[in-house]
Protein backbone atom coordinates (compact mmCIF):
# COMPACT_ATOMS: atom_id res chain seq x y z
CA UNK A 1 0.00 0.00 0.00
CA UNK A 2 2.98 2.17 0.82
CA UNK A 3 4.60 1.63 -2.57
CA UNK A 4 1.41 2.43 -4.27
CA UNK A 5 0.80 5.77 -2.38
CA UNK A 6 4.71 6.57 -3.27
CA UNK A 7 4.14 5.51 -6.80
CA UNK A 8 0.68 7.90 -7.04
CA UNK A 9 2.63 10.79 -5.31
CA UNK A 10 6.05 10.74 -7.75
CA UNK A 11 3.69 10.30 -10.90
CA UNK A 12 1.62 13.86 -9.29
CA UNK A 13 4.86 15.40 -8.87
CA UNK A 14 6.18 14.73 -12.32
CA UNK A 15 2.78 15.73 -13.82
CA UNK A 16 3.44 19.08 -11.92
CA UNK A 17 6.40 19.59 -12.94
CA UNK A 18 5.40 19.21 -16.67
CA UNK A 19 2.71 21.03 -16.10
CA UNK A 20 4.85 23.90 -14.66
CA UNK A 21 7.43 23.90 -17.53
CA UNK A 22 4.68 24.24 -20.14
CA UNK A 23 3.44 27.39 -18.12
CA UNK A 24 6.93 28.43 -18.08
CA UNK A 25 8.04 27.77 -21.87
CA UNK A 26 4.45 29.20 -22.96
CA UNK A 27 5.32 32.61 -20.94
CA UNK A 28 9.01 32.37 -22.27
CA UNK A 29 7.63 32.22 -25.61
CA UNK A 30 5.35 35.18 -25.67
CA UNK A 31 8.14 36.97 -23.08
CA UNK A 32 10.52 36.50 -26.52
CA UNK A 33 7.68 37.66 -28.87
CA UNK A 34 6.98 40.75 -26.66
CA UNK A 35 10.76 41.39 -26.86
CA UNK A 36 10.70 41.35 -30.12
CA UNK A 37 8.20 43.91 -31.20
CA UNK A 38 8.60 46.59 -27.73
CA UNK A 39 10.88 49.74 -28.66
CA UNK A 40 14.48 49.14 -27.28
CA UNK A 41 16.19 52.04 -27.86
CA UNK A 42 15.78 55.81 -29.69
CA UNK A 43 18.69 56.41 -32.20
CA UNK A 44 19.12 59.71 -33.97
CA UNK A 45 19.66 59.55 -37.82
CA UNK A 46 19.89 61.96 -40.33
CA UNK A 47 18.31 61.76 -43.17
CA UNK A 48 19.79 63.98 -46.83
CA UNK A 49 16.51 65.85 -46.97
CA UNK A 50 14.94 66.85 -43.59
CA UNK A 51 17.71 66.96 -41.50
CA UNK A 52 18.08 65.12 -38.22
CA UNK A 53 15.02 62.90 -37.02
CA UNK A 54 14.62 59.95 -34.05
CA UNK A 55 13.82 57.20 -34.86
CA UNK A 56 12.21 53.84 -32.57
CA UNK A 57 14.42 50.87 -32.62
CA UNK A 58 12.58 47.84 -31.72
CA UNK A 59 13.73 44.73 -30.82
CA UNK A 60 13.53 42.88 -33.90
CA UNK A 61 15.89 45.18 -36.11
CA UNK A 62 18.23 44.82 -33.31
CA UNK A 63 17.58 40.67 -32.19
CA UNK A 64 15.77 39.26 -35.30
CA UNK A 65 16.38 35.75 -33.57
CA UNK A 66 14.04 36.35 -31.12
CA UNK A 67 10.57 36.27 -33.00
CA UNK A 68 11.76 32.55 -34.65
CA UNK A 69 13.10 31.68 -31.07
CA UNK A 70 9.82 32.33 -29.75
CA UNK A 71 8.32 30.18 -32.26
CA UNK A 72 10.78 27.37 -31.85
CA UNK A 73 9.36 27.62 -28.31
CA UNK A 74 6.11 26.73 -28.82
CA UNK A 75 7.15 23.64 -31.31
CA UNK A 76 9.31 22.75 -28.04
CA UNK A 77 6.20 22.49 -25.80
CA UNK A 78 4.48 20.27 -28.18
CA UNK A 79 7.72 18.24 -28.50
CA UNK A 80 8.16 17.86 -24.60
CA UNK A 81 4.83 16.73 -24.17
CA UNK A 82 4.26 14.27 -26.72
CA UNK A 83 8.18 12.24 -26.23
CA UNK A 84 9.25 10.59 -23.41
CA UNK A 85 12.98 9.58 -22.38
CA UNK A 86 15.99 9.70 -24.13
CA UNK A 87 14.18 11.82 -26.93
CA UNK A 88 12.69 14.22 -24.20
CA UNK A 89 15.90 14.71 -22.83
CA UNK A 90 17.43 15.41 -26.07
CA UNK A 91 14.93 18.49 -26.25
CA UNK A 92 15.35 19.50 -22.43
CA UNK A 93 19.24 19.86 -24.32
CA UNK A 94 18.00 21.75 -26.89
CA UNK A 95 16.12 24.35 -25.10
CA UNK A 96 18.99 25.03 -22.82
CA UNK A 97 20.93 25.63 -25.36
CA UNK A 98 18.41 28.28 -26.63
CA UNK A 99 18.19 29.84 -23.12
CA UNK A 100 22.18 30.00 -23.48
CA UNK A 101 22.21 31.81 -26.74
CA UNK A 102 19.55 33.86 -25.76
CA UNK A 103 21.96 35.22 -23.16
CA UNK A 104 24.81 35.54 -25.02
CA UNK A 105 23.15 37.91 -27.21
CA UNK A 106 21.75 39.91 -24.83
CA UNK A 107 25.35 40.12 -23.00
CA UNK A 108 26.98 41.14 -26.47
CA UNK A 109 24.14 43.97 -26.74
CA UNK A 110 24.78 45.18 -23.40
CA UNK A 111 28.61 45.55 -24.06
CA UNK A 112 28.42 46.12 -27.70
CA UNK A 113 26.75 48.87 -29.49
CA UNK A 114 23.26 50.03 -28.37
CA UNK A 115 21.94 51.36 -32.20
CA UNK A 116 21.86 50.08 -35.41
CA UNK A 117 24.19 50.58 -38.18
CA UNK A 118 20.90 51.04 -40.71
CA UNK A 119 17.86 52.51 -39.05
CA UNK A 120 14.57 50.75 -40.50
CA UNK A 121 12.25 52.90 -42.06
CA UNK A 122 14.33 55.60 -42.35
CA UNK A 123 14.90 57.45 -46.03
CA UNK A 124 17.62 56.19 -48.39
CA UNK A 125 20.73 57.88 -48.15
CA UNK A 126 20.32 58.16 -44.34
CA UNK A 127 23.14 58.10 -41.68
CA UNK A 128 22.30 56.89 -38.36
CA UNK A 129 24.03 58.70 -35.05
CA UNK A 130 24.06 58.14 -31.90
CA UNK A 131 21.56 56.90 -29.11
CA UNK A 132 19.22 58.99 -27.43
CA UNK A 133 18.09 56.71 -25.26
CA UNK A 134 17.77 53.22 -24.38
CA UNK A 135 14.18 51.59 -22.77
CA UNK A 136 15.23 48.29 -20.35
CA UNK A 137 11.82 47.25 -20.25
CA UNK A 138 12.31 45.26 -23.56
CA UNK A 139 15.96 43.72 -22.91
CA UNK A 140 14.87 42.81 -19.12
CA UNK A 141 11.79 40.58 -21.15
CA UNK A 142 14.38 38.84 -22.89
CA UNK A 143 16.28 37.98 -20.10
CA UNK A 144 13.95 36.66 -17.74
CA UNK A 145 12.62 34.79 -20.68
CA UNK A 146 16.17 33.26 -21.13
CA UNK A 147 16.51 32.40 -17.10
CA UNK A 148 12.72 30.53 -17.31
CA UNK A 149 14.02 28.87 -20.45
CA UNK A 150 16.81 27.62 -19.00
CA UNK A 151 15.17 26.62 -15.93
CA UNK A 152 12.16 24.64 -17.61
CA UNK A 153 14.90 22.79 -20.51
CA UNK A 154 16.82 21.45 -16.94
CA UNK A 155 13.83 20.12 -15.07
CA UNK A 156 13.33 18.42 -19.01
CA UNK A 157 16.39 17.30 -19.24
CA UNK A 158 17.34 15.75 -15.68
CA UNK A 159 13.71 15.10 -14.67
CA UNK A 160 12.52 13.53 -18.18
CA UNK A 161 12.07 10.22 -16.98
CA UNK A 162 9.33 11.41 -13.86
CA UNK A 163 7.19 13.70 -16.61
CA UNK A 164 4.11 11.62 -18.12
CA UNK A 165 4.07 11.54 -22.14
CA UNK A 166 0.87 12.13 -23.75
CA UNK A 167 0.63 8.55 -24.61
CA UNK A 168 0.74 7.35 -21.15
CA UNK A 169 -2.20 7.26 -20.46
CA UNK A 170 -2.83 4.95 -23.52
CA UNK A 171 -0.67 2.02 -21.82
CA UNK A 172 -2.63 1.51 -18.86
CA UNK A 173 -5.21 -0.34 -19.91
CA UNK A 174 -2.75 -2.83 -21.94
CA UNK A 175 -1.03 -3.26 -17.98
CA UNK A 176 -3.99 -4.14 -16.80
CA UNK A 177 -4.99 -6.70 -19.38
CA UNK A 178 -1.44 -8.28 -18.57
CA UNK A 179 -2.57 -8.72 -14.97
CA UNK A 180 -5.60 -10.36 -16.29
CA UNK A 181 -3.58 -13.73 -15.94
CA UNK A 182 -4.52 -15.83 -12.90
CA UNK A 183 -1.17 -16.96 -11.65
CA UNK A 184 0.60 -13.48 -12.26
CA UNK A 185 -2.93 -11.93 -10.71
CA UNK A 186 -2.66 -14.44 -7.61
CA UNK A 187 1.11 -13.23 -6.69
CA UNK A 188 0.31 -9.31 -7.24
CA UNK A 189 -3.20 -9.89 -4.58
CA UNK A 190 -0.43 -11.79 -2.17
CA UNK A 191 2.04 -8.96 -2.82
CA UNK A 192 -0.23 -5.96 -2.29
CA UNK A 193 -1.91 -8.24 1.44
CA UNK A 194 -5.40 -9.03 -0.43
CA UNK A 195 -6.40 -12.36 -0.07
CA UNK A 196 -6.89 -14.05 -3.41
CA UNK A 197 -9.27 -16.66 -2.97
CA UNK A 198 -12.17 -14.28 -2.24
CA UNK A 199 -10.90 -12.72 -5.25
CA UNK A 200 -11.33 -15.34 -6.88
CA UNK A 201 -14.85 -16.24 -5.58
CA UNK A 202 -16.41 -12.86 -6.69
CA UNK A 203 -14.76 -13.22 -10.35
CA UNK A 204 -16.22 -17.39 -10.19
CA UNK A 205 -19.74 -15.49 -8.77
CA UNK A 206 -19.61 -12.88 -11.58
Amino acid sequence: MTTRQESTERSATGRRLLVSCVIGMLAAAVGLWAASSLVWTRQRYRTPFSGDDVARVTGEALRPELAPLALATLAAIAAVLATGGLLRRVIGLVIVLEAVLLGWRLFDWLVGPAGVSEVPGSPPGSRPLEVREVLPYAPALMGASALVLLLCGAAVLFAARRMPAMGSKYSAPAEARETRDPDRRLWEDLDEGRDPTEAGDGDENG
